[in-house]
């Protein structure tokens, strides 16, 4: 009840329990029960990993099936957070971070991850890379254009990273295998959502759990979360730009 009366609107089990989370300390005896509660939830939710056909500029091009709810709240959070480090207020993180988790968990729920695993890796990254995954999740559905780094619009793979590094401040090249050279080398233990994931020819961001990434991926497609290719997951690179 604490939880639907400071954040009106919400009325899942899920979230409840996640906002309760962010209410109490990591010591608290009441995190581990909760946890293993927002874990059952998401073992419960069906998932599918794409919709049959969206409509796009140049035809009908397969997207995920919750790319509208990410992107609403992909957007809604950006929005949040520039208002949140314009003011340093706690009220005005509260709501980021309310909005930060529900984009979180919505691409957990794509994959058919854990949720509150993808939201934790999301509150522990850097505030930096957090805006670099929420630039990206605010163009999932955008279709893939050649050479081209245009929001709304379109495109490549290092144009989606670029663009979205770009809109956390940081320049990146517009060659893939120049961005990660550029990068300091992590292992994917360490790398953070918003990393780079890296295989010769492609360049994709880490969204902090296992093997989901965000990408845009080739021609007839879209920018998607995904999961790295079962073929390259032994032969992929992270690298961190901003270390």
């Amino acid at each position: 009840m604490l939880a639907r009366t400071a954040f009106p609107g919400i009325c899942d089990t899920a979230e409840c329990a996640e906002l309760f989370l962010m209410t109490f300390p990591s010591h608290s005896v009441m995190r581990p029960a909760l946890r293993a509660f927002g874990a059952a939830c998401a073992a419960a939710i069906a998932t599918v990993a794409f919709a049959g056909t969206a409509a796009a500029d140049d035809g009908e091009l397969p997207v995920n099936a919750l790319a509208a709810e990410i992107t609403a709240e992909a957007d809604l959070a950006i929005e949040a957070y520039d208002v949140y480090i314009e003011t340093d207020g706690l009220v005005d993180y509260l709501v980021y971070a309310k909005h930060r988790a529900a984009t979180a968990r919505l691409a957990a729920r794509q994959l058919g991850y854990n949720q509150f695993a993808m939201i934790d890796a999301w509150s522990d990254a850097s505030l930096v890379h957090q805006r670099a995954v929420l630039a990206a999740m605010s163009q999932v559905g955008v279709p893939y254009r050649t050479n081209a780094s245009v929001e709304d619009e379109g495109f490549d793979c290092s144009g989606l990273t670029s663009f979205a590094w770009g809109e956390s401040g940081i320049e990146l090249n517009r060659i893939s295998g120049d961005q990660i050279r550029s990068a300091a080398k992590v292992d994917r233990d360490t790398a953070e959502p918003g990393d780079l994931v890296h295989y010769p020819g492609h360049v994709m961001m880490y969204l902090g759990v296992d093997d989901a990434v965000v990408h845009s991926v080739n021609t007839g497609r879209t920018v998607e979360i995904d999961t790295i290719s079962a073929r390259k997951v032994d032969s992929v690179t992270f690298g961190n730009p901003i270390d």
